[in-house]
């Protein structure tokens, strides 16, 4: 029978390529549908592999006969058949769970108002995706830790304090003097909007944490256009880079990356991120250079392993 004439193949192959098609035309271009078609490819693998466990467990058992066997007796061969439809979907079921890493609860509840403050404050942000890597890297010592998308989340040390869901950060000198604070820089970007921001309501309001998130990250972005025209993707990396490392950081980085032949100082990846004046001794008590903790913030966060790929069902991509 022609494969064609079946609207088998029409339901699970062509009404879901005409529908991506359609959906390319919406703001985000083919960037979703591309996105979508990923994981699609992953269910066709599971799929494939499902069908593969289920005839590796019973050889002996034939889908086709069992079908034909149950029109001349419904009973006994139903039932067989049966069977093997209920072992292929768990098959299916815990592959494509498997496949898809899952994300810690807390962001699940906090997914729907990430959403709302960027539609609020910062509908082109280039991968809505990455905020949700960025608070899991700043918050979950593990994905179930009670600090895991928690506002009050918190760093503290005799030098430093780090709060809520995007660690802001303010830091003192060893005689005590203030050395920073990020948290008033950041509400001077927005004043009318983080009004409320303050070192108790950063551990209590999610919504004032997760704004200002994205108005740092908006300053950094608006700063880079005026620089020059970068791809959106290099511009997420860029941004956040200078979220651990700050704004100076980021672009001395790239100014030694100008001067070294070769190397390209409007990309990060493979560029700029080999090229730093960054300390590379170990901090005490953090196992790291200050290179290495801010180089793995970015490999950690902005591709979408291992942490960016989970969120994009949530926020988007």
């Amino acid at each position: 029978m022609n494969p064609l004439k079946r609207w088998r193949w029409w339901a699970v192959l062509a009404l879901p390529l005409l529908v991506i098609a359609v959906n390319s035309f919406g703001p985000d271009g083919w960037r979703e549908p591309l996105v979508r078609l990923i994981w699609l490819s992953w269910s066709a693998l599971c799929v494939a592999l499902a069908h593969s466990g289920r005839k590796a467990m019973f050889d002996y058992a034939h889908g086709r006969e069992a079908w034909l066997k149950a029109l001349e007796h419904p009973i006994g061969a139903g039932l067989a058949f049966l069977g093997l439809c209920l072992v292929s979907a768990a098959l299916f079921i815990g592959l494509v769970g498997f496949a898809r890493a899952d994300v810690p609860a807390p962001a699940k509840t906090l997914a729907p108002l990430v959403v709302d403050e960027i539609e609020r404050r910062w509908p082109e942000i280039p991968r809505r995706s990455y905020i949700g890597a960025l608070i899991e890297k700043e918050t979950c010592i593990t994905l179930t830790h009670r600090s895991c998308w928690s506002t009050s989340a918190r760093l503290k040390t005799s030098r430093e304090e780090g709060a809520g869901l995007g660690q802001i950060t303010r830091a003192w000198t060893a005689d005590g003097a203030l050395r920073f604070d990020a948290l008033a820089e950041t509400r001077a970007m927005a004043p009318q909007d983080l009004a409320e921001l303050n070192w108790t309501s950063v551990y209590i309001r999610a919504d004032l944490g997760i704004r200002a998130i994205l108005v740092k990250l908006e300053d950094c972005d608006d700063r880079l256009k005026r620089l020059g025209s970068f791809e959106p993707l290099v511009r997420v990396a860029f941004c956040d880079a200078a979220y651990n490392g700050g704004w100076g950081g980021l672009q001395q980085d790239r100014r030694l990356c100008a001067l070294k032949p070769g190397c390209d100082a409007g990309q990060w990846f493979g560029h700029v991120e080999h090229t730093s004046s960054k300390s590379r001794t170990k901090w005490q008590g953090y196992g790291q250079s200050a290179f290495d903790i801010n180089r793995e913030h970015v490999a950690s966060t902005v591709p979408l392993a291992p942490r960016r790929g989970k969120y994009l069902a949530w926020l988007g991509v």
